[in-house]
């Protein structure tokens, strides 16, 4: 089921890629695709991210980090654009991550030189 009960025992998560509209009522954890420029794989990455935030469980976090991105890129149709709840939160705190790794690179080449 796409709404998996707090009782429910989840084995396993399948991406899928479908009309928007056929996937709002019985799936919780969706994204909008729209033609655009983030390539497939980058596009396959943020979704994964996007749904283990959402999630309470660490069981079902591990469910969604076990699905190989390289299978669910080869879903998609080219690049796209992801439209979602929480998108640019999840944007800002990943370029705030990369610029605090670049930042700590160069502090570690100042010291070292």
């Amino acid at each position: 089921t796409g709404l998996p009960q707090a009782e429910d025992e989840v084995l396993y998560a399948i991406p899928m890629v479908a009309p928007y509209c056929a996937l709002g009522g019985p799936y919780n954890m969706r994204v909008k695709l729209t033609p655009g420029s983030v390539k497939k794989g980058q596009a396959v990455k943020t979704c994964l991210r996007m749904f283990e935030t959402q999630l309470e469980r660490p069981a079902w976090k591990q469910l969604v980090q076990a699905i190989p991105e390289a299978d669910t890129a080869g879903m998609l149709c080219g690049s796209c654009k992801l439209s979602m709840p929480g998108l640019q939160k999840l944007q800002a705190q990943a370029k705030r991550e990369a610029q605090r790794d670049t930042k700590k690179r160069e502090k570690d080449a100042n010291r070292n030189a």
